[in-house]
């Protein structure tokens, strides 16, 4: 039987030995005894093989076929405005699904993710996805589950795509989304709608209703909270102001 390698898997793979070989090699003492020489390569890239496997499993179920067509990123970055003279942080940014195409239209764009593989896939890939007049936009930076890391005024909109379900204490983090967005910032939240579609992840039980994520952003201490559950066939698009 002919076995096919996702052409994904082969960036991936080539990603992980890259970056592999930028690492130092430890450094010995004088009087430390010489180590075996030890042929590992084969099992290193046994190692490497498993990392980007795991993680294009991870990219497939957050990238499944056809998002572009039902998530219809355009139209959710057309309703932040013009955004030449803005700083958009995208919470959960992933694989840069929408960090890539915001760095082509705003002043600067905060990709902030919480797993280190998708910080240097991003890292890697904005160099082949970006024209180099548009690279240096786009920052990278690891957050963690209570921290966005975003310094106080320092992004005028907060764009939250696929990830908020998975935050565990919701009004507390949108209370420090809050005391770090400038007066009159915007969050802008996009998730799954809690009906049958044809996405089967996240799953149905995993997702919030709409009004869930209406009334947590009301306690946090939102403003102006305005719903779009029509423009996207399997998402809704909620967005509020400071």
């Amino acid at each position: 039987m002919k076995i096919q390698h996702s052409p994904y898997l082969f960036l991936l793979l080539f990603f992980f030995l890259l970056t592999g070989c930028h690492s130092e090699p430890p450094t010995g003492s004088a009087t430390s005894k010489p180590v075996p020489l030890t042929d590992t390569s084969n099992q290193q890239t046994a190692a490497d093989e498993e990392k980007a496997a795991s993680l294009e499993k991870l990219l497939k179920q957050y990238n499944p076929p056809g998002r572009d067509a039902w998530q219809k990123p355009e139209k959710v970055i057309g309703k932040m405005g013009d955004l030449s003279d803005k700083v958009v942080a995208d919470l959960g940014a992933g694989s840069g699904e929408f960090s890539f195409r915001l760095a082509q239209e705003a002043k600067k764009v905060i990709a902030l993710e919480i797993d280190e593989r998708f910080i240097q896939l991003m890292d890697s890939l904005k160099l082949i996805q970006l024209k180099p007049e548009f690279q240096h936009r786009l920052e990278t930076r690891k957050v963690t589950p209570t921290d966005s890391k975003l310094k106080p005024g320092e992004a005028d909109i907060i764009l939250i795509v696929n990830t908020y379900i998975y935050i565990k204490d919701r009004i507390n983090y949108l209370k420090h989304l809050l005391e770090v967005m400038p007066e009159g910032g915007q969050i802008i939240i996009v998730d799954f709608k809690k009906k049958r579609i044809p996405i089967k992840f996240p799953r149905q039980e995993t997702r919030l209703e709409l009004y869930k994520v209406e009334n947590e952003l009301y306690r946090a201490g939102f403003k102006n909270i305005v719903s779009d559950d029509s423009s996207l066939n399997y998402q809704y698009i909620v967005s509020a102001e400071k």
